[in-house]
């Protein structure tokens, strides 16, 4: 190995070991788990493939499985049906209000599902009023609440698209005489196919580990209801039945890797389908005002869940049951957010420090990795496609074999536990905006340094990295936003909240998503509660998500790299 590269090696290898400790050992674990089983006192005896053959017994795997197949395939298609539409609307009005748009995506996931049930709440929510349905046991409730928050992702990706066609093209459309409906579908459409199809796989992968909306919905629904794959193999893992709820990760594995498989080539794709164009397609623009509709309806769309539960959130008990329900509280009151914020307090500490202390770990992996990744081409484009894969692949598949490893360290239920496993979440999607920002960084820089007898750790850590801000900036966001509104891990490695007699033990690691999830129990329901801590939930997120609102786009650009 020259010089050279043992300096980016260097750099690189604090990231590149992490990864594959903590991905490539939990991925072979399962499989090793799933053909154990744990008798009474906690043993694990072999069993060889008796789980997998539990799958023809189970009584509610028939269910689940075809609860799984409508998350996984209504979720996308709805999705790609109406964020078309809504992505050519915002190219004509422009993109100052994409900022609104992206405000479900940036939600906390459990948060997002609360707004929903808050609403179709039979006991004063405005959607049972008005449509007199209890709609909290239907799993279309679920497909409902997972497209409010993908619906913004899929919208910006092919918003990107749109926007990324080359003028020229464009010109040459206009002085063919193409124009509106006629040209989308003989230009564009074609043009953008790749950011359609890239978009619908992602939300496939979101619909098939829908999680955070059925742990809600099945205080309101009831067990095994809502239940998917996901939910249900993490419920067995919760029960004490580790061996099969591995062989259901299993199971999730090969398909998430299948569709892993398909994300990585739809990304990198060039290939553009070609439609054939009724002649009733109009030739001709749509109006304006036509354009300003559309986006007005799919504002209402994502905005009124965030304004009913803060109007809850704000309302006096008395108020929260009036019949109807009140559109706007008569007498505003706070006592719910002070209520929150006492009670909330140990699960705030505990979400902020450890979503803050895993942003710099975060980025401090990140940044060497990706500059190395995308300036020096460390890995080439095997250790691409690896970070594509884990972007694609859900925490959900690490937590037995990572509990395991934690329980022999010894620090379950301390923020040690989240602090050490959270960058397994914020490592594929930081590194992937680290890799495209670092393919434009100015290679004049990193040479003039050179010239002065810089090595390339210096040249980095000196030069490159202080002139990084707009794109750690972005990682940051992400990464803070992944951490903050983080729910499986927090459920599977703590069991109770931050000790606040005891603050230097660090014990106790239960999160904000947590609580508000121990809010919406039926046993300790409080409906004022659970609005006003969505409330606190989402301040972080939107406040960050304001400050980047002008690098919405760095993550789906055309400027990507190239697989």
């Amino acid at each position: 190995m020259r010089k050279i590269d043992k300096y980016i090696f260097l750099i690189s290898l604090p990231a590149i070991a992490y990864i594959l400790i903590f991905t490539i050992y939990p991925i072979v674990s399962n499989f090793i788990l799933s053909l154990y089983t744990q008798d009474p006192l906690g043993r694990l005896i072999y069993t060889g493939l008796e789980n997998y053959f539990w799958f023809k017994k189970d009584p509610y795997l028939s269910r689940i499985i075809v609860n799984t197949l409508l998350y996984m395939f209504a979720t996308p298609i709805i999705d790609i049906i109406f964020a078309i539409p809504l992505a050519v609307a915002l190219k004509r009005v422009g993109s100052k209000w994409l900022f609104l748009i992206m405000l479900p995506a940036f939600i906390p996931p459990v948060t997002a599902a609360s707004m929903w049930y808050l609403m179709i709440n039979p006991f004063f929510g405005v959607a049972y009023y008005l449509t007199k349905t209890n709609l909290a046991s239907s799993i279309w409730t679920v497909v409902l609440i997972d497209v409010w928050r993908s619906l913004p992702m899929a919208t910006l990706i092919i918003y990107s698209g749109l926007v990324s066609i080359p003028k020229e093209i464009q010109h040459a459309a206009s002085s063919d005489g193409l124009a509106g409906a006629k040209r989308f579908f003989m230009i564009d459409l074609p043009l953008i196919s790749p950011q359609i199809l890239t978009a619908f796989v992602l939300m496939m992968i979101t619909g098939l580990f829908t999680f955070d909306p059925i742990y809600i919905g099945t205080s309101q629904a009831g067990p095994r209801i809502l239940d998917n794959l996901a939910y249900y193999a993490f419920d067995q893992f919760y029960s004490g039945v580790p061996g099969y709820a591995a062989a259901i990760i299993v199971l999730m594995s090969l398909l998430s890797t299948a569709l892993a498989i398909i994300y990585i080539k739809t990304l990198g794709s060039q290939k553009f389908m070609r439609l054939s164009v009724p002649d009733f397609i109009p030739n001709s623009e749509a109006p304006l005002w036509l354009h300003k509709l559309i986006v007005a309806i799919y504002l209402a769309f994502f905005l009124i869940p965030m304004y009913w539960i803060i109007n809850i959130a704000l309302k006096t008990p008395i108020e929260l049951i009036s019949i109807p329900p009140l559109l706007y509280p008569r007498s505003v009151t706070f006592a719910n957010f002070d209520l929150m914020f006492t009670q909330g307090l140990p699960y705030i500490i505990t979400t902020l420090a450890v979503a803050s202390i895993n942003t710099l770990i975060t980025l401090f992996l990140v940044s060497p990795l990706a500059y190395s990744m995308a300036s020096h081409k460390f890995g080439g484009s095997k250790l691409l496609i690896y970070i594509l894969y884990l972007n694609a692949t859900p925490t959900l598949i690490y937590i037995i074999p990572i509990f395991a490893f934690l329980k022999i360290l010894g620090i379950i239920n301390t923020w040690w536990a989240l602090i050490l496993t959270y960058p397994i979440m914020t490592i594929p999607i930081t590194t992937w905006i680290m890799y495209n920002y670092y393919l434009k960084f100015p290679k004049q820089i990193e040479e003039a340094a050179q010239m002065d007898g810089m090595n390339r750790l210096k040249v980095f850590y000196k030069m490159v990295l202080p002139l990084s801000r707009s794109g750690l900036s972005v990682a940051a966001i992400y990464a803070f936003l992944y951490s903050w509104g983080a729910l499986i891990f927090p459920l599977a490695f703590t069991y109770s909240p931050y000790d606040l007699s005891k603050p230097l033990s660090f014990s106790g690691a239960q999160t904000f998503s947590i609580f508000i999830g121990l809010l919406m129990s039926p046993v300790s329901m409080s409906y004022g509660g659970v609005a006003a801590a969505g409330v606190i939930s989402s301040i972080p997120s939107l406040v960050l998500l304001y400050f980047g609102r002008n690098n919405l786009e760095k993550i789906w650009g055309t400027s990507g790299g190239k697989i």
